[in-house]
């Protein structure tokens, strides 16, 4: 029967310590998944970042595009009309003046529009929307006065950024060939566009500390760039990453590059200006782009160690308390063994008193030092109660045994009413000794059971002619694990028993607590607190 124990035993040890594998592969595992699923939600935050990003600049630079062609166009629908009636009705004084009269009203009504006007075949001004007198200047060093004198078609031409000779305000001309009857070439009708115009519209748009919003020629020339810089206007940017990928067919795309300028790493979106020779280059900082998403990250990162943390530490104490456990069980099967052992060798020998109805001493001996056992496997407070009837052999003499039969009866009942919880143990001791046993309980507790055995015992008022009080009374010692250092039921019973002697020797019917070590010397003679039923108490 033992082999068969020691062998369920051992195979439900291997089997715990299996589950405590498992649960350490759990955590682990549940661990490395919230790192994987973080590392995971980083990079595909990155990359929603860049991806948004990317989008919206295609968008900007769509909108700009379209914002751009239809500021130009408004201004070549005006001198496209100028270039029509020219064509027909010629440059003579009454042409010239009611044409004038038409481009201030059209000026007035487009804020892009720095001026009309319309240049003879020598370069001469012949009429200018702004009345200013221009009579002494010539623009035939112009690019748009060359291009048009050089070619014959009738299409319109937009120059690059000059600097007004009245004003010396930064503007881009929109031009086109003015012809004579026989086709030869009689002059060019002009509109001028403020270049602060475009910047007004880009002010608007945030673009970050170092975004950038470039308008650049088809060749590859700055006409505009925002933030603004006089020496930047006409600089030449063919040779950078962007026009590399300006090649004929593609119209818009975006890239991730570093500035021809100012060696910035940004991400781009270009686009064609549908109808003109002019590109729109929109930019962010990768950077600033990412300082949102490390910021995000970081946030993130935050979260998931604290989870990370928190997992490792509730794993921790499960693991713990699991081992705990398991240990516990192992000790506990193990005193249970002896326990069963101790039964076998018992037998069939009662546990109970066949007088009192409480347990017996052989009953007695084996619940304290099974409490004992458990109280040292898990810390926990344990009291011993040793009770003695006062002149009790006296009594015996006195009114014969089966008197005293019926007196040792009467205690027994008091203390089994005053002893209620399950796992408490009401013993007589031997003779007229009883014992009680109070797992979880400490000094405090147990004098608090002891006394109201005590007072109800002496209220009782059982005859006792040859004590002292005219009735029987009891005496009791109090011992306890708490604050004690007795580790073995005899320890314990012996610390009761010096208590209990005390209460004896000072007038008896009294309640001594002790916490002396079996070794320690007499306890102190107690102090009279006004009647017999006084308590002392030795702490």
């Amino acid at each position: 029967m033992f082999t068969k124990t020691t062998s369920a035993f051992s195979a439900k040890w291997a089997d715990s310590t299996l589950k405590i594998g498992h649960v350490i592969l759990f955590v682990a595992a549940v661990c490395i998944s919230l790192i994987g699923i973080s590392i995971w939600g980083a990079f595909n935050s990155l990359a929603y970042h860049l991806h948004d990003k990317k989008v919206e600049m295609s968008n900007l630079s769509k909108a700009l595009s379209s914002s751009i062609a239809a500021t130009l166009t408004q201004a070549d629908t005006v001198i496209l009309g100028v270039q029509s009636q020219l064509n027909g009705e010629g440059t003579g004084p009454e042409e010239l003046k009611k044409l004038k009269m038409i481009l201030k009203l059209q000026q007035k009504y487009l804020p892009q529009i720095y001026g009309f006007s319309i240049y003879d075949e020598h370069g001469r001004w012949l009429l200018n929307s702004n009345d200013r007198n221009q009579s002494n200047l010539n623009n035939s060093d112009r690019d748009y006065f060359i291009y048009h004198r050089d070619h014959t078609d009738s299409a319109p031409f937009l120059g690059p950024p000059i600097r007004s000779r009245l004003t010396n305000e930064w503007v881009i001309t929109l031009s086109r060939r003015i012809n004579h009857p026989d086709g030869s070439f009689a002059g060019v009708t002009m509109a001028t566009l403020y270049l602060k115009y475009f910047l007004n519209l880009y002010n608007n748009i945030d673009i970050g500390k170092h975004g950038i919003i470039n308008l650049a020629s088809s060749t590859g020339h700055i006409i505009v760039r925002y933030p603004f810089h006089d020496a930047e206007v006409g600089t030449d940017i063919s040779s950078g990453e962007v026009f590399a990928l300006l090649v004929p067919g593609v119209a818009s795309g975006t890239a991730t590059i570093r500035s021809f300028i100012d060696n910035v790493v940004r991400i781009i979106s270009f686009q064609r200006v549908d109808g003109y020779p002019l590109v729109v280059i929109a930019a962010f900082d990768k950077d600033e782009i990412l300082a949102d998403w490390r910021r995000e990250s970081f946030a993130s990162l935050i979260i998931s160690s604290i989870l990370l943390l928190i997992l490792s530490v509730l794993g921790y104490r499960l693991i713990k308390i699991m081992s705990q456990q398991i240990q516990a069980q192992k000790e506990l099967q193990h005193s249970e063994r002896i326990y069963i052992e101790a039964n076998k060798a018992l037998g069939q020998l009662a546990l109970e008193d066949g007088l009192t109805g409480l347990s017996n001493r052989r009953k007695f001996d084996l619940f304290i030092r099974s409490e004992i056992n458990k109280a040292k496997r898990k810390p926990d407070d344990l009291a011993l109660i040793l009770i003695d009837i006062d002149l009790f052999k006296k009594y015996n003499d006195h009114y014969g045994h089966v008197q005293g039969d019926e007196c040792l009866k009467s205690v027994s009942s008091i203390i089994k009413k005053n002893i209620t919880r399950e796992h408490d143990l009401a013993a007589r001791y031997g003779g007229e000794e009883f014992a009680i046993v109070l797992p979880s309980t400490d000094y405090v507790g147990a004098f608090i059971i002891a006394e109201k055995i005590r007072t109800d015992v002496e209220r009782a008022a059982i005859q006792h002619g040859e004590s002292p009080a005219k009735v029987v009374t009891i005496s009791l010692g109090i011992s306890a694990l708490s604050g004690s250092k007795a580790d073995i039921p005899e320890q314990l019973i012996d610390i009761a028993d010096k208590a209990l002697y005390v209460a004896k020797s000072n007038g008896r019917n009294r309640t001594v607590i002790s916490d002396n070590l079996p070794s320690a010397r007499p306890l102190p003679m107690p102090r009279r607190m006004g009647s017999a039923s006084d308590t002392e108490q030795s702490l």
